[in-house]
């Protein structure tokens, strides 16, 4: 059987190489269309810092163990919830802010 891929992998370029990455933001691809918001927040942090913004249960659990790992490995790890970038209040009881809509047939 043969267990090669059907594509090659091949070194990075020499320039790719030798960059030095300044920090590392790891957020949810919900939050894409925020980049600029996340990218200005994480650049007013020391070099080699870690941005981590979880958005579900799940991704916090994995949020918590890639923050252990970059904190072992000695880098600076923030993390912040994603509330905090997107401007929006956590979900409470049903029926928060509900309106009376009154519709004309």
């Amino acid at each position: 059987m043969n267990t090669s891929l059907p594509y090659r992998f091949s070194d990075p370029p020499a320039r790719l190489k030798k960059a030095r990455l300044d920090n590392i933001a790891l957020v949810p691809a919900s939050l894409l269309p925020l980049k600029e918001t996340y990218m200005s927040l994480a650049n007013t942090y020391p070099t080699g810092s870690v941005l981590c913004v979880p958005g579900t249960i799940k991704q916090q659990k994995i949020v918590a163990t890639i923050t252990q790992f970059f904190r072992d490995h000695g880098r600076q790890v923030i993390t912040l919830p994603i509330e905090r970038l997107t401007k929006r209040a956590p979900e409470t009881s049903a029926g928060a802010g509900a309106q009376d809509v009154t519709l004309a047939f």
